[in-house]
């Protein structure tokens, strides 16, 4: 009977597969006038559309206290933009797993090795419990 049971019953997934909006790639400008000074900075993040990029972008400007000047998907950008590498919206730090957003990372200058911080005490930690423990091992 189990049999005869299973075989009349339709599997239907879970997700509507038509209706999945995929992630694209965004890139936002910002503007940040300090004294007579604007500086003009780009980030770029993943959303599934237009509110989800709006709401992303408003929450950053708003916690940052920037301006944001315009955003738009990077296919749209043009050849200009598109082909410069830029910072993420929001990092996570590979020492202290934090997420952050407050300024650009920074990058470990190892071989091979592609981890970002949040600060430089993050990055001195992690050289000296990666890779000079790996090179007294060695």
């Amino acid at each position: 009977m189990k049999d005869h049971e299973q075989l009349g019953r339709e599997i239907v997934s879970a997700v509507d597969e038509k209706n999945i909006i995929p992630y694209e790639k965004w890139i936002v400008s910002f503007s940040h006038s300090r004294k007579n000074n604007i500086k003009i900075s780009y980030r770029e993040f993943f959303a599934q559309g237009f509110y989800e990029a709006y709401d992303i972008v408003m929450t950053f400007a708003e916690k940052q206290n920037v301006d944001v000047r315009w955003f738009k998907e990077k296919r749209n950008c043009g050849g200009s933009i598109s082909n410069y590498k830029i910072t993420k919206l929001e990092s996570f730090c590979t020492y202290c797993n934090r997420k952050f957003n407050h300024a650009d990372p920074i990058p470990c200058n190892h071989a091979n090795c592609y981890s970002i911080f949040c600060s430089r005490e993050c990055l001195d930690d992690h050289v000296m419990l990666l890779h000079r423990l790996h090179r007294s091992k060695t």
